[in-house]
């Protein structure tokens, strides 16, 4: 007899199998790490150094504009899409109550942010437009930052347990 796998059960496992080895999550934080060099560069150069004129090009500033933004967004895919060193059930368990718990801090801000757009629309009318581009990275790092919490605290409650 053959036996039947819930559609909750073949999701799971193909989750699992979707994650990148841990090594690209170190290499996400590096890039991570070069977009922060880059932006404190591009502030030295453009206030301290002559090179600010070169930096007040709008051609120039859309160019280093688009580059952080596809290396964030880069690095953001490989940290959030990439295996613990030690990914087992409890881990997998984790990631997925740390996701549905953004998701509903997101989804909170999300209305309202509307709201609050809808009452004052003749004041701000472009709100969302600017605000959106920052939207992707704020919900990574609630996921992210929320995820490392509940690791740390679960290596500390192991720690205590093995001793």
């Amino acid at each position: 007899m053959r036996e039947r796998i819930s559609i909750i059960d073949r999701i799971k496992s193909c989750c699992k199998s979707w994650l990148l080895p841990h090594p690209f999550k170190v290499a996400g934080q590096v890039l991570l790490l070069v977009i922060l060099i880059a932006l404190v560069a591009q502030i030295i150069a453009t206030n301290l150094l002559a090179i600010g004129d070169a930096m007040s090009n709008p051609m120039v500033q859309s160019a280093f504009r688009r580059v952080v933004a596809i290396v964030l967004y880069l690095a953001i895919l490989l940290i959030t899409c990439s295996r613990e060193k030690e990914e087992d059930e409890m881990t997998a368990q984790l990631r997925g109550e740390t996701l549905k718990e953004v998701c509903y801090v997101a989804m909170f801000f999300y209305i309202a942010i509307k709201i609050v757009v809808t009452i004052c629309a003749e004041e701000m009318p472009y709100i969302m437009h600017d605000e959106t581009s920052y939207f992707a990275p704020i919900i990574w790092m609630l996921y992210y930052g929320r995820f490392e919490q509940k690791m740390k605290n679960l290596r500390r409650q192991s720690r205590q347990f093995n001793l």
